[in-house]
């Protein structure tokens, strides 16, 4: 039997409270959230920069660094920390990858997800928005 006095109390209420904190939903930061993505998708050369980011095959504006370092959790993940219009972003900017440069895209799938686990359900996430 567990004795609930103050400072027992305390810590279960503190506990409880980072329980809460740590099972709640957040977005990643709504910085690109606006990123002008039909300005990309619309310039082939600069998506092939991008996908060249994405492989390390190029060199990175500080935007492409930022989501090349956020890709492998985005597609893990099934883009679960992804707002609505960074969901969009990213189902514009993989339909334009597919389209444009097919071959690139399969290298990109399989560098974010080598065993084929995840890319289905992230595809399905990003579809949905």
């Amino acid at each position: 039997m567990i004795v609930l006095n103050k400072s027992n109390f305390i810590r279960l209420l503190f506990l409880i409270l980072i329980e809460i904190i740590s099972a709640q939903e957040k977005y990643y930061e709504s910085k690109y959230d606006y990123y002008d993505v039909d300005s990309l998708i619309q310039n082939p050369r600069l998506l092939q920069k991008y996908l060249d980011c994405f492989l390390e095959q190029g060199p990175c504006t500080p935007v492409g660094r930022v989501f090349r370092q956020r890709l492998p959790e985005i597609v893990v993940t099934a883009c679960k920390k992804c707002s609505p219009s960074q969901r969009r972003l990213a189902r514009k900017s993989f339909n334009a990858f597919r389209q444009n440069f097919p071959e690139s895209y399969q290298q990109l799938m399989t560098k974010l997800d080598p065993k084929n686990k995840y890319y289905e359900a992230f595809e399905k996430a990003i579809n949905d928005a």
